[in-house]
């Protein structure tokens, strides 16, 4: 009788949280997509302890009902009776948290974007965030016509075309463009590569209207700057050094040494090299190229750095790290990732492009050119436990579509990265579930394990909050309302790497990172 006494408390405390929870989120970016239309499913999953991702206490022995797609009762697993045709899943022992979801993703410009969501699914990603895009796709969607693929993730969000100098070289052009994704629905602005007056002339002209701006900082853009002006959301940090420029004691003369450098346009200058491996273009441009990481490395200052990440604090600048992208950049020939066995997760002409760009890397870093990438992987760490510390939100993503990053996998990855980088459990579970719904401005119906909110959950074998790992011991994913056991899981991993080892195409859209 105590025990039930203790659980109806607890299960107060949980459902009062969504009072609080829902007024959080701020300003709502959501995708107007189309979804699939799937057979909802009514289940139990009876005894299971829930993780409260806003604070990691556990609510245990527990019974969540789904229907009709959403979480429609939270009560004691003591308390559950015959449930008629209900089915009753046994979920004793296992502990439940929302979705993960990878908020950098390149899923939809893919060829293989069903298999490609299929294993998303598997490793227990139930959203992400599209972050490359074209018209076709947006117009399919506004009209209702973009389909996603019948075993998927829910598409969180997506821009139109990023914004390269090859189509936004004037602040005039970068204007227009905005304006036309705008009208064709896009979520967000994504900016890679453009001259700083084109940089912050898009920014201004993606605020008029409700769109908000991410991407990268290109260079000669100060990336303290971008996030007083209002980017919402920069991604690898950076990329490369952008942001640890900002970090430098040497910050100014850096600045005006790479004043050129913002005027070279990488794309134009390898081609498709770019979606691989943006930083080895960067290496072969200019050999000496390392030498600024190696400088910026040098003079970096905890002091003022831990300034920088006050601003992005205190202007609501989100990071989105992408360790593991960062990670197979810097070491593009490392066999872990060359010759991994995840690796049947990518399409057979996608891995063989990644082999030629690998050996072209092993042929154009030099040794200490080497050393110094290794480094500059240490300083992103660095980077992600002080911006932790200094309250900056943050993200998980993973860049999927670029070199060695696996689907599905590649999250994992990334959370054993920012485990080793001095993340807490909980920083870790919540930069992958809280954090994205707080970003999307939609706590009302995701991040969280509430009545009212979307059956979109991963079930785990271990406590998520004692140990990052646990987070790997997916024994059963929920995606709208249907359930997916180990068995399944396993089943649509295994199908989907028997239909990629036959697919020759690579990622359609060029993206770069």
């Amino acid at each position: 009788m105590k025990k039930r006494t203790t659980n109806q408390i607890l299960v107060s405390t949980l459902l009062t949280g969504i009072l609080f929870g829902c007024a959080g989120g701020g300003t709502s970016h959501t995708s107007n997509s189309s979804q699939v239309n799937k057979i909802h499913e009514s289940f139990v999953l009876k005894g299971v302890t829930i993780v409260n991702t806003q604070n990691g206490q556990l609510l245990p022995n527990m019974a969540v009902m789904i229907d009709a797609g959403k979480i429609s009762k939270i009560i004691s697993a003591e308390a559950v009776g015959e449930q008629g045709s209900k089915r009753v899943i046994d979920a004793t022992g296992k502990y439940l948290v929302p979705g993960y979801l990878d908020m950098h993703a390149h899923v939809l410009d893919d060829s293989a974007a069903a298999e490609i969501s299929a294993i998303m699914l598997a490793y227990g990603i139930t959203g992400y965030r599209q972050m490359s895009g074209t018209d076709e796709i947006l117009l399919q969607r506004k009209d209702g016509k973009l389909k996603l693929p019948a075993d998927s993730p829910e598409l969180l969000g997506m821009p139109g075309p990023v914004l390269l100098r090859s189509n936004a070289s004037t602040p005039e052009t970068a204007v227009e463009v905005v304006q036309k994704q705008r009208a064709e629905g896009a979520d967000f602005i994504k900016v890679v590569d453009v001259a700083p007056n084109v940089f912050f002339a898009a920014l201004a002209e993606s605020k008029k209207s409700g769109e908000y701006f991410a991407g990268h900082v290109p260079a000669g853009v100060d990336a303290v700057q971008a996030s007083k002006e209002g980017m919402l959301s920069i991604e690898h940090l950076g990329p490369v050094d952008a942001v640890l420029l900002s970090c430098s004691t040497n910050e100014a003369s850096v600045r005006k040494a790479i004043g050129s450098e913002a005027t070279v346009n990488m794309s134009a200058e390898i081609g498709k090299l770019t979606v691989a491996n943006p930083l080895l273009v960067r290496l072969m441009a200019n050999q000496n190229a390392f030498l600024k990481t190696r400088t910026l490395i040098d003079t970096y200052s905890e002091s003022k750095c831990k300034k920088v990440a006050e601003t992005f604090a205190n202007f609501k600048t989100w990071h989105v790290p992408t360790l593991i992208r960062n990670v197979t950049m810097q070491q593009a020939d490392k066999s872990e990732y060359t010759n991994s066995a995840n690796l049947q997760y990518v399409s057979r002409g996608t891995r063989e492009y990644w082999d030629g760009v690998s050996k072209q890397f092993t042929k154009t870093v030099k040794p200490v050119a080497r050393e110094t990438l290794r480094q500059l992987g240490a300083m992103d760490m660095k980077l992600v436990k002080l911006f932790d510390q200094q309250g900056v939100k943050m993200m998980t993503g993973t860049d999927v579509g670029g070199m060695w990053v696996v689907p599905g996998v590649s999250l994992h990855q990334e959370f054993d990265l920012l485990a080793k980088a001095g993340l807490s459990p909980l920083k870790v579970l919540q930069m992958t579930t809280l954090n994205g719904a707080e970003f999307l401005g939609k706590r009302s119906t995701m991040g969280t394990v509430e009545v009212g909110k979307d059956a979109n959950l991963v079930l785990l074998d271990g406590n998520p909050v004692v140990s990052v790992a646990n987070l790997h011991k997916i024994n059963g994913v929920v995606r709208d309302g249907k359930y997916y056991s180990e068995t399944m899981l396993t089943a649509l991993k295994q199908d989907a790497a028997k239909k990629l080892s036959s697919i020759e195409s690579q990622n359609q859209n060029g993206h770069s990172h």
